[in-house]
């Protein structure tokens, strides 16, 4: 997606800017110490206007693309914390997703070629996994991670 950049504005600024420079020295003593700050005060309102429309290009920007190869991705949100993680490690893959205070509150992995999943509340967790025969088993464990109920047990 290329956008046009509209370049009348810049343009006509700076030969306005070039030409209040050449004709500086011939301005009265008044019109020079009005003329100086008004024209900082320009430039100054230009330069945090530019970074507040690149800050709002960064935030918003998207990528499009139809193949991406990654061994690691995290997903950020807009105060820039991560969120969710994949990772492709060879002998664990996992998927996690954090809260606000980075603590992880989903997970979702391989473990010997098995699939886990656990979710972590407050006070407790919560772990449906499969055994080596490929039963499911579901166990909650409490805050200090003593199992409370586990079927089968």
């Amino acid at each position: 997606m290329t956008q046009k950049k509209d370049w009348k504005k810049p343009f006509v600024l700076v030969l306005l800017l070039m030409l209040l420079g050449a004709y500086y020295e011939r301005l009265s003593v008044e019109t020079q110490a009005m003329v100086l700050p008004i024209a900082i005060f320009i430039a100054a309102a230009i330069v945090i206007a530019r970074f507040k429309q690149l800050e709002y290009e960064i935030r918003s920007s998207k990528v499009n693309a139809r193949e991406g190869v990654f061994q690691t991705f995290v997903i950020i949100d807009s105060n820039g914390k991560e969120r969710i993680s994949l990772s492709a490690a060879p002998d664990a893959p996992l998927m996690t997703f954090f809260d606000e205070d980075h603590m992880p509150r989903a997970t979702l992995e391989l473990l010997h070629k098995e699939p886990v999943m656990k979710l972590v509340g407050n006070s407790g967790s919560a772990w449906i996994a499969f055994d080596e025969k490929g039963l499911p088993t579901i166990t909650f464990k409490d805050d200090t991670d003593q199992i409370v109920w586990s079927a089968p047990p």
